[in-house]
């Protein structure tokens, strides 16, 4: 998978357009598309890292350094963490709550 291929994946599943990626980050959205879209491969390092902050990934993952997507939401409660199958649960509702924000 490319670093674009990341990116666009990540931004799937948190239903994020170029535009809000790029506002969140500070970015330029035309550089946001460029980024997501393949037309570089030359992402300066401060942008990747704003990058991957947004996306709640890490800069090693988005490169490719990593394989696994770490797992960004905190989920925990009175000390007690959740199993595979329920963080998949959560982040299946966050993504509901979100996709209702623009109806």
């Amino acid at each position: 998978m490319t670093v674009s291929e990341r990116i666009r994946a990540q931004m799937e599943l948190r239903n994020l357009s170029y535009g809000e990626l790029a506002a969140a980050t500070g970015l330029a959205k035309s550089a946001v598309h460029r980024y997501a879209t393949g037309q570089t491969d030359k992402i300066p390092t401060e942008a990747l890292e704003k990058l991957a902050r947004v996306l709640g990934v890490t800069p090693a993952y988005l490169t490719g350094w990593e394989e696994d997507r770490p797992h960004t939401l905190a989920a925990h409660f009175e000390g007690e963490e959740f199993s595979e199958d329920e963080l998949r649960e959560i982040e299946d509702f966050v993504r509901f709550v979100k996709s209702r924000r623009k109806s």
